[in-house]
């Protein structure tokens, strides 16, 4: 009979404790970061309940900047006052640097991302966000054509003021703004000494759409002996 006394007034106390610790105070609501993901043709990362250490994350509320999320502190919950203004700015560190990359600059995957929430009076406000590259990319393929009969050749890629030469396989990052196009040439020589030179460009019609987040690759059709982008 004891015993049965002791294990309700034992489980009074555990349901005192849980709806304590589950109490969230008047005017008070709940961030819950559950995940970031990296999104792009070339590389697709997954951040569950984390995230990664080339990750800026800041916390807004309308024009102010609250604070800098760690990746510690997203593993909690973040209470904050209830307003319908926030916003997370999630950005890679190398974002701006962009604009200084020269023509001798590969460039790299930038990622930027705002995401807008609402704290509500005594809820949790859950959050997976994904980060687009804003950069786009562009690579070349010549496997059709490389081996005993490819003496030489160069491409280039060009987009607004920047021209970057890229080899097989290499790939090229370039800023991305609304009515961002390029262009591409290959000159290409083979064992016999006999030279081709190709262009194009990609961007400019209605039909062909330049986004962000995305890798174009330029291949040399050898049937058609032609270039093709794809």
């Amino acid at each position: 009979m004891k015993k049965n006394i002791l294990y309700i007034l034992l489980g009074i106390f555990l349901l005192a404790s849980c709806q304590q610790e589950n109490e969230i105070p008047l005017g008070k609501g709940y961030l819950s970061v559950e995940g970031i993901e990296l999104q792009s043709q070339m590389v697709t990362e997954v951040v569950s309940r984390a995230v990664d250490e080339t990750l800026i994350v800041e916390l807004w509320k309308g024009d102010t900047k609250i604070r800098v999320l760690s990746a510690q502190e997203m593993q909690d919950k973040i209470k904050l006052e209830v307003a319908d203004d926030y916003y997370l700015k999630v950005y890679s560190e190398n974002y701006g640097s962009e604009s200084a990359w020269s023509n001798e600059t590969k460039g790299e995957p930038v990622y930027y991302k705002e995401e807008t929430f609402v704290v509500e009076d005594g809820k949790t406000t859950s959050l997976k966000i994904q980060v687009p590259m804003i950069t786009f990319a562009v690579s070349l393929d010549l496997s059709e054509i490389m081996g005993d009969w490819l003496n030489d050749y160069s491409f280039v890629v060009t987009s607004d003021t920047r021209s970057v030469s890229l080899r097989d396989k290499e790939i090229a990052y370039f800023p991305y703004s609304e009515g961002t196009f390029f262009n591409y040439q290959l000159k290409i020589r083979n064992t016999d000494f006999e030279e081709k030179e190709q262009s194009g460009e990609w961007g400019k019609n209605e039909d062909e759409t330049l986004n962000m987040n995305t890798l174009y690759t330029i291949s040399y059709n050898w049937e058609t002996q032609s270039l093709a982008i794809k």
